[in-house]
């Protein structure tokens, strides 16, 4: 006589379905994560000082007063240390205007106002994108910065940066 067991039927719901199915999902993701190979390090950043220069664009005459050296600059958006003001110079405040008669933009001072150059030191590490000053910021030149000293607030554009030592 011949035994009669039934063949194995694979017999699912909705529900066990999407059981199933989440757990395939998440072997799948772990088994991933354990057999992916390792990121590679990254070199060591390199620590530094870099100076720079930024050009504080339309103050009124003898505001330049207001700027001292050895005031602690701080980024006006995010708080990020921004260094230390080393020097500060006061040039006339330009802007482009077309000449009608030759058709060319020459520069023209603007009455009443001046630009102040400010030269900031701080420390920073080096990367492959510029610089990273100690407080966080990403620092490079062409960049419009946001700054805040003790009793002004000013704008304007990165105008030089220098590689000091490194340490």
């Amino acid at each position: 006589m011949e035994q009669n067991t039934p063949k194995f039927r694979l017999r699912l719901n909705l529900f066990d379905g999407i059981i199933l199915a989440l757990v395939l999902i998440v072997g799948g993701v772990l088994a991933w994560f354990a057999l992916r190979p390792a990121a590679q390090e990254a070199d060591p950043a390199v620590t530094s000082t870099v100076r720079y220069t930024v050009r504080f664009q339309r103050w009124s005459e003898g505001s330049s007063a207001l700027i001292q050296e050895g005031d602690q600059l701080v980024d006006n958006i995010r708080n990020y240390a921004m260094g230390q003001v080393v020097s500060w110079e006061a040039v006339p405040a330009v802007t482009q205007v077309l000449n009608q008669e030759t058709r060319q933009y020459v520069q023209a001072p603007i009455e009443g106002y001046e630009d102040i150059l400010v030269t900031v030191e701080a420390p920073c590490t080096e990367s492959q994108n510029g610089f990273l000053l100690d407080g966080g910021y990403e620092l490079r030149v062409g960049i419009t910065t946001y700054i805040k000293g003790e009793g002004y607030m000013a704008s304007g554009p990165v105008v030089a940066v220098e590689r000091e030592e490194q340490a």
